[in-house]
């Protein structure tokens, strides 16, 4: 089984090990109406939800802008296939933002006092 181009047994190693698996349960880019009246530039927004936490990201060329919910502080790691990563501090409210990242597969880790989640892979 697979998760994007990632076999599913690469998300089962020690890598998520004490993280709950956060699923994407939403990606504006698959919503019909964008396909009609979307513009290329516009920000895709990224919601991965586990118990009881979750990630909500807006995607934009060359930034992300993200929100752990419920608000709160935390560190925020993103992860490619190759092992590269790179981490940042959520402040008091849950925002959080990254310039720069690279295209291609990722993955985001959150660690917060009220829990801790990875999620699925995807395409940036």
């Amino acid at each position: 089984m697979y998760v994007g181009d990632l076999p599913l047994t690469s998300l089962a190693g020690p890598a998520v090990a004490g993280n709950r698996l956060a699923w994407l349960s939403y990606d504006s880019a698959l919503e019909p109406v964008r396909c009609l009246r979307g513009d290329p530039g516009q920000a895709r927004v990224l919601i991965f939800t586990t118990t009881p936490m979750s990630l909500e990201l807006e995607v934009m060329a060359g930034h992300v802008a993200g929100q752990i919910v419920p608000p709160g502080p935390g560190e925020i790691v993103v992860e490619t296939p190759d092992g590269t990563s790179v981490r940042i501090e959520a402040d008091d409210i849950g925002f959080f933002d990254f310039a720069g990242l690279p295209r291609g597969q990722i993955r985001l880790r959150c660690d917060t006092p009220s829990g801790r989640l990875v999620t699925d892979w995807i395409c940036l």
